[in-house]
Order: structure tokens, then sequence, then C-alpha cells
């Protein structure tokens, strides 16, 4: 019998994060295949981390950084990591579609992922979304800021 797998999984999160347009799935969907992948890299445990911030002089970027203590990722393969139906993953444990996934999305959203990491030590997966523009709408001298039907926060299951 294989020992247990412990995986520790740390969250710092930004709290209120600018609101991004998107689809929701779309973006779960990006989350879910960084976290996935994060637990294959670590088979003997490790930890994950992961974390949101906003960035830029003026809050116009939202990241995600998902990043594991695993098994890295060797130079040779960096370049192909974003390409369909490559994969480090051994034969039958993985379809090699993920991260090019992810990155179709991620750019359809205008945004930017990118991959850092060594050999044995690790990866971070970085996501850089653009903030929502602030569009205000004049009405009797008042000014409403136009907000989406729905957030990621609505949504605990994420």
């Amino acid at each position: 019998p294989q020992a247990a797998q412990v995986v520790r999984v740390k969250t710092v999160l930004d709290e209120p994060l600018p609101l991004i347009i998107g689809n929701f799935t779309q973006l779960q969907q990006v989350v879910i295949n960084l976290l996935s992948n994060a637990r294959d890299a670590i088979p003997a445990g490790g930890t994950i981390a992961v974390s949101t911030r906003s960035l830029g002089e003026f809050s116009s970027t939202v990241v995600l950084e998902v990043t594991d203590t695993g098994t890295g990722i060797p130079a040779e393969h960096l370049s192909k990591v974003f390409d369909p139906f490559f994969t480090t993953k051994p034969p039958g444990k993985g379809t090699g579609l993920g991260l090019s996934v992810c990155l179709g999305i991620v750019q359809d959203h205008h945004g930017l992922i990118t991959v850092d990491s060594q050999d044995g030590r690790g990866s971070t997966f970085t996501v850089l979304l653009p903030v929502m523009p602030r569009v205000e709408l004049s009405r009797q001298g008042s000014h409403q800021m136009l907000q989406p039907a729905l957030t990621a926060s609505q949504d605990k299951g994420v």
C-alpha cells in the first residue's frame, strides 16, 4: 500500500480585489487545472500556496499565483508546457490539455499566464487579468459604478 499524500494549502488572498470581467466557469476551470497540476507535482506531499493581489498604480491588474513545492519542471520543458498534448506526466496520467486550455481561457480574457520553475524545487504559475474598467454614469449629478452580475466571492465553492 502507498502512503497517503499530505498536501498543505496556504492562502494569501487580498480583499477586496478589483472586479474583473470574465466567464466565471472558464476562470474556475483555470484555477481547478492549476491546483490539480500542483497536487500532481507533489506526489510525496508538500505545500501548495495560492495568492491573489492587485497590481499596478491604479490596480489595473489582478494577479493569481499558484505555487507548489513539488518536482518542478525541467528547463528543457518550460517552453512547451502550454502546448496542446504536451505533458510531463506518466502515460495514462494526463492528456496534456490542462495548461493549453488555461492559456486559451486566460488569453480570451485579455490576460497573461506564465510559469517559473526549477527542476526539483517546485513551480509557480502566475495569471494576470485586467481589471474591469471603471465606468461612471452621470444621472442628475450622481455617479454609479457598473457591477457584474456575478463575482467569485458569491460562490463559496471556489
